[in-house]
């Protein structure tokens, strides 16, 4: 399979001609099956046959993963399934599916939007009274999980740079300020993110959610997947951190939205640098 690709096709037909042990970070956002109108997929499935699709493009997504590759996947806590009369807590749903597969639990991050807060429903229950309020969870997570070693068996170029001090006559690694800082952010498990990108598709991903998984999970040149890759933010991520890439996207309209942020983000790259080159000799 190329890489640095982003392929049109359903997820389980992408994933078949994805070789076994390829990829070293896995980074989605699956439907959420909430009832969202798209024109290539049923948003609102019963509830066993959500959870057996999910099972089968989690086997699938652990089968093509490194013994060292790492998987980060973003849920809403809990989703509301007519045919069980009520909400369900599907993150304990998700991650008894991926136990099933193998996966082993790094950790879940709990995700709060930077901007103004944002309800949902219009569904109060007993408006301005005890007698039954409707209690809404609007917030999100990310699962973290790894396949075999939780820790990466060959060693790369992380995200944050250093300068090596010889002290004593020992040399020691210093970090800037504000990378360590990051880096301390990202680790706490509660990732506060801006949603830039709710006007290019239905159901959208922050740029900062996948950013934040590729920085902390893998080295420079590592390939990243997202097999649900929407309008190409996670691979748009991938591609600004210095990763390699690959795409899976069902709807060919948000797969010429993915493509075209990919070739806009290559135009702006040039012309930095004519305009870095420019400043430098004028």
């Amino acid at each position: 399979m190329e890489i640095n690709k982003i392929y049109n096709g359903d997820i389980l037909e992408m994933f078949g001609k994805t070789p076994d042990n390829f990829v070293d970070l896995i980074v989605t956002s699956p439907p959420y099956n909430v009832g969202i109108d798209y024109s290539d997929w049923d948003d609102q499935k019963p509830m066993d046959d959500y959870f057996n699709w999910c099972k089968e493009w989690l086997q699938e997504a652990y089968r093509t993963l490194k013994d060292d590759g790492r998987i980060a996947i973003n849920i809403p806590y809990e989703v509301n399934f007519q045919d069980r009369g009520g909400r369900v807590f599907i993150i304990s749903e998700y991650w008894q599916l991926m136990k099933e597969v193998g996966f082993n639990f790094f950790g879940i991050v709990d995700l709060e939007e930077k901007s103004s807060h944002r309800i949902k429903t219009t569904a109060w229950g007993s408006w301005m009274s005890p007698s039954g309020p409707y209690i809404y969870n609007p917030k999100e997570c990310v699962i973290l999980a790894y396949k075999n070693s939780p820790k990466k068996l060959e060693k790369g170029t992380a995200h944050w740079e250093y300068d090596e001090v010889d002290l004593l006559g020992k040399t020691k690694r210093v970090y800037k300020q504000e990378d360590k800082d990051e880096f301390m952010q990202l680790v706490f498990a509660q990732w506060k993110y801006f949603n830039d990108t709710r006007s290019l598709t239905k159901a959208t991903f922050a740029e900062d959610i996948p950013s934040n998984a590729i920085k902390i999970l893998t080295y420079k040149d590592d390939l990243v997947l997202d097999c649900f890759s929407g309008s190409g933010t996670s691979v748009l991520s991938a591609k600004k951190l210095g990763r390699n890439y690959i795409g899976f996207e069902i709807s060919p309209e948000y797969h010429k939205i993915s493509e075209k942020r990919l070739r806009d983000w290559d135009t702006l790259q040039k012309i930095e640098e004519t305009s870095q080159q420019f400043f430098k000799y004028e």
